[in-house]
């Protein structure tokens, strides 16, 4: 580690003398004169406040750069800088850069007590973040610093690597792709383990990639929510300790996970006998190569005081001691020069591809849409008893009733615990008043519902209903249950209202065109219900179920087998990322 060393210190002797105190206060004296004589008065008086009142600048860090940034302040502080004609001390604590972005905006309470006075977040991304909020927006104040830098990698073991051939033919971002959308084949039997993208910058960086890849198409709306729904979130890789145990994870389990150049620097240093591979994803388009950390360095302080004195540390931090601390700890300089990296990561002879840096409207709209696919699920379910159920489907000589019948227990299954369901059966069989019954509620999948979880009781009642002959009014029970789903929305949950038909309305029902008029007239985008309409066989009116779901940006699928609901779910749930009149095809 690169250090200053000042005075005589421990293991330095000096020869004993006897010196008459008044030659010492003679020498004294002609020495303060003579320094006097060559310092400002701003510096004089900063010398005289650091034993005194020095302007105390609090830096909060991240916390892969907290070492090295503390080893930096401890040589700032001990050289008694000046701004203002005051010495300034830095104090630097280390915290998650998404939680000190939430205290900078105002969106957390401060968790240290002191305001924050500076910050060094590990990616330009955080800054972006904070200034989507007011506060945010007045308190970030950039510099054009930028502190450190440290590419994006993917990695996994040796172990790993050699017995999938997983980077046999290098790194690119179709590797996190599940099999089926471009990723590698099942056989490998390989998952991702990617840092939560709501707390993490690679996280976050990787979505972009990934979305950059796939594109913004109904393929590439379900192929992302594939991805995320077959992707583990986990916490940040950005430590040699975090990296050690995501390879003692995938002893048993084969994986991939994504981190920084300097965090396999960091492992490999301290494990050299068992190295990581570690590749930086490459691309032939600058949009979808290797983005990396930038580590800026920002000013968040309303005093003049303090931001000159956070001014003064940010000019340190450029110079060339700092730097080569920085280099030191694995990470690149702020102008992107590495320190030697070590031969057994084998990235000193890879191919560098950066990445175009994403803008600010890229950051907010692909964090928006991870946090949308990952909202559990408020669904009112909505089965067709009507008698038009009981015609063949041409499978197996099962009609469309037992056809859905096995495609609502499997689309059950697919819905996790932390899922709120009702289910309702059209046409009433009980009454000619209105044109649906409740069977279960809406609530939680695993919370008890009689002797069963709601869950079991579901599952239940789907395989015991059965057509019957009672008028089937599908408009109204549609509009009933939007009607039901938008007055009880619930902000922390995707609503829905599913409905699997045959699509067979009889007369005396609500007209289509008066339905579409209703339900375009309630749909409301900040307060999103979506229709999702699962027909049963090709005899229903499936432009009618079209037009429908396409009018609360919902979806309509047709199928015949129940072994095509996985898709169908797939396919509905990135049906969230549509607004009003979006195609699910």
């Amino acid at each position: 580690m690169p250090r200053r060393e000042t005075g005589s210190g421990p293991g330095r002797r000096g020869r004993s003398r006897k010196v008459r105190t008044g030659i010492l206060v003679a020498v004294a004296v002609g020495v303060a004169a003579a320094t006097m004589a060559g310092m400002s008065a701003s510096a004089v008086i900063a010398h005289a406040s650091c034993t005194n009142r020095p302007t105390i600048v609090n830096l909060a860090v991240s916390q892969d750069i907290y070492p090295a940034i503390q080893t930096v302040a401890r040589t700032f502080n001990r050289e008694d800088q000046v701004a203002d004609g005051r010495c300034v001390a830095v104090q630097v604590s280390q915290g998650d850069s998404s939680t000190v972005a939430a205290e900078v905006d105002g969106q957390a309470g401060l968790q240290g007590g002191s305001p924050i006075d500076a910050w060094i977040p590990d990616s330009s991304l955080w800054i972006d973040v904070a200034r989507n909020y007011a506060a945010g927006a007045q308190a970030v104040q950039s510099t054009s610093i930028t502190v450190a830098r440290s590419p994006v990698v993917i990695v996994t073991s040796q172990a790993v690597a050699r017995q999938t051939g997983v980077f046999s033919a290098g790194a690119n971002w179709s590797l996190l792709l599940p099999p089926g959308f471009g990723g590698p084949p099942a056989s490998m039997g390989l998952g991702v383990d990617l840092p939560d993208p709501s707390d993490s910058a690679v996280g976050l960086l990787s979505v972009i990639e990934i979305s950059r890849l796939l594109g913004q198409s109904a393929a590439g709306r379900q192929a992302f929510t594939k991805f995320e729904y077959t992707t583990a979130t986990t916490d940040e890789f950005d430590s040699a300790a975090a990296l050690q145990s995501f390879v003692q994870s995938i002893a048993l389990r084969k994986a991939i996970a994504v981190t920084t150049e300097q965090a396999v620097v960091s492992y490999d240093r301290a494990n050299p006998g068992q190295p990581l591979a570690a590749y930086y994803p490459t691309s032939a388009s600058q949009a979808t190569g290797s983005p990396e950390l930038d580590y800026p360095y920002v000013l968040t302080s309303s005093s003049p005081a303090v931001s000159q004195g956070a001014e003064a540390f940010g000019r340190f931090l450029e110079g060339s001691y700092a730097q080569s601390v920085i280099r030191y700890n694995g990470f690149r300089s702020g102008s992107g020069v590495p320190d030697d990296l070590p031969a057994s990561s084998g990235l000193s002879s890879q191919r560098l591809d950066p990445a175009t840096p994403a803008a600010p409207a890229e950051v907010a709209a692909n964090l928006t849409t991870w946090q949308k696919l990952g909202l559990g699920s408020r669904v009112l379910a909505i089965l067709d008893d009507s008698a038009a159920m009981r015609a063949p489907s041409g499978l197996d000589n099962l009609s469309l009733e037992q056809v859905l019948d096995q495609t609502a227990s499997r689309g059950l299954a697919l819905f996790p615990p932390s899922t709120e369901m009702g289910l309702w059966e059209t046409p009433n069989g009980s009454s000619t008043a209105t044109s649906y019954k409740t069977l279960v509620p809406i609530g939680p999948l695993p919370a008890a519902f009689g002797i069963f979880s709601r869950r079991e009781e579901l599952a239940q009642i789907d395989l015991g209903i059965t057509p019957n002959d009672n008028p089937m009014h599908l408009n109204d029970t549609i509009l009933a249950a939007y009607k039901l789903m938008t007055s009880t929305y619930a902000a922390s949950y995707s609503n829905a209202v599913v409905l699997l038909t045959a699509g067979i309305d009889a007369s005396g029902d609500l007209k289509l065109a008066t339905l579409l008029r209703q339900l375009k007239s309630l749909y409301n985008p900040g307060k999103k219900v979506a229709i999702v309409i699962v027909q049963f066989g090709r005899v229903g009116n499936f432009t009618a179920m079209q037009d429908i779901a396409n009018a609360t940006g919902g979806a309509a699928y047709q199928i015949t087998n129940p072994d095509q609901i996985a898709q169908v779910f797939i396919a509905a749930i990135a049906q969230r990322l549509c607004d009003q009149g979006c195609s699910g095809t």
